[in-house]
């Protein structure tokens, strides 16, 4: 039985808080086994936090959800996160108040190689395939199917960073598009308000062409605006608290660049910053006693950074990501990173082809049964779909080099090409 309840409300799609994850999940996809913190992606050494790509994400990890309360703390899907670029184009640094010169985030940003493209594009079409009624994707936990937003659209900033299956990404979001299903993944704009949810959204129509300032009868954007707290902070409101992370602190950064947005957008990037660790690296959750580096929430913060002209904060997350990223442990983490650090420039662009690397490694192909062929397993061992799922549209990510200031969904095909053998 597919359920679609307030339930799983924010969970899934960047959503990420209060649900803890396995690995593989969402965040923007990101996501982290066990995690209570949602979200996005975890660590590429070792386990790997579920997030949306919603509040990130973990935009790059991201696994079964598991329901620790009802609404907004269910089911909370990490995605990017994630999590989240622009097929490797260079960044465009906009005009920020706290710009600075050194170390300018993609400057040398080198197109991934038609392999590469190739891969992502099989992984895409594979991808696809998954959809429900042509139009989303769900998660499963303890033997039901939940309709998940979160890596819905985290598959849709996929396929952009693949040019592929452009029919699919409309599908979706015309499906999220109405008015319940909308308030349940981003809140109602009143007593109930996600800032994960409507940073991951926000970006995914932008990449896509559609009007973030009116979908769905919403102004996704000004929403996202006013959950700004006067620090900086992202902030949900909600009866069940303040779940909002760094996965959605970076989204929304992101999202709020894109919009035309600066004030808002460089304040969220100084919080962001001022949260970093002492080692470069930022933290999945805010103002906490200890500080704890993570690098899938470090690899979206890297993206964040650069597109609000934030150079040596990217720079040195990037310094601190790229000690992380080899060996990698899973697809999910290393398609964030891999993305990030070719956004950061030199000296990370051969850490990020080493990535590209792994995940390809991790690509079913031909030697592998029909209906798996293009999936990114989430890491070495028995195949998973559960995973692979959230773990293929990170790794897509990190195969185009995505950059989520530029991305574009613009000159995708309406299907992708699923791989011959």
């Amino acid at each position: 039985m597919v359920r679609t309840t307030k339930s799983r409300v924010r969970g899934l799609v960047l959503g990420w808080p209060g649900v803890e994850q396995g690995k593989s999940g969402e965040i923007p996809a990101l996501t982290r086994n066990g995690d209570r913190y949602g979200g996005e992606p975890e660590c590429l050494c070792g386990a790997v936090r579920l997030h949306p790509f919603d509040s990130p994400p973990r935009y790059a990890e991201e696994g079964l959800p598991m329901i620790i309360t009802r609404s907004r703390r269910a089911l909370v899907a990490l995605s990017a996160t994630a999590l989240s670029g622009a097929l490797s184009g260079m960044l465009v640094s906009p005009a920020a108040a706290h710009a600075d010169t050194s170390t300018t985030a993609g400057d040398v940003a080198p197109a991934a190689s038609a392999g590469d493209r190739a891969a992502a594009q099989h992984a895409a079409a594979w991808l696809g395939w998954q959809f429900v009624e042509k139009s989303h994707l769900q998660t499963e936990f303890d033997g039901t199917a939940y309709d998940d937003a979160g890596l819905t659209l985290d598959a849709v900033l996929a396929f952009a960073a693949a040019k592929s299956n452009a029919a699919r990404s409309g599908a979706a979001l015309n499906w999220l598009s109405d008015s319940t299903r909308l308030a349940g993944y981003i809140g109602d704009g009143t007593t109930e308000s996600y800032a994960g949810a409507h940073a991951k959204l926000a970006l995914a129509l932008q990449v896509s062409g559609r009007d973030a300032a009116s979908f769905g009868g919403r102004n996704v954007v000004s929403e996202l605006a006013g959950l700004q707290a006067s620090s900086g902070r992202l902030s949900d409101t909600s009866q069940w608290g303040d779940y909002s992370n760094a996965f959605g602190q970076s989204l929304g950064t992101i999202a709020l660049v894109r919009a035309g947005q600066t004030k808002p957008a460089n304040r969220a990037a100084a919080y962001l910053a001022s949260q970093a660790c002492a080692d470069g690296g930022v933290p999945i959750a805010f103002e906490q006693g200890a500080c704890t580096s993570d690098a899938d929430a470090t690899a979206l913060a890297v993206q964040a950074f650069a597109a609000t002209g934030r150079g040596a904060a990217a720079a040195r997350a990037a310094t601190w990501l790229r000690g992380k990223a080899i060996p990698a442990a899973n697809t999910n983490s290393a398609g964030l990173a891999g993305a990030a650090l070719v956004v950061a420039g030199r000296p990370n662009l051969a850490t990020a082809a080493g990535l590209r690397t792994f995940i390809r490694g991790k690509q079913q192909t031909c030697d592998a049964p029909a209906g798996r062929r293009g999936a990114i397993a989430y890491a070495a061992g028995p195949f998973d779909r559960g995973t692979a799922v959230r773990a293929t549209t990170q790794a897509i990510l990190g195969l185009t080099s995505a950059n989520l200031a530029t991305l574009s969904a613009t000159g995708s095909t309406p299907g992708a090409p699923a791989l011959t053998c």
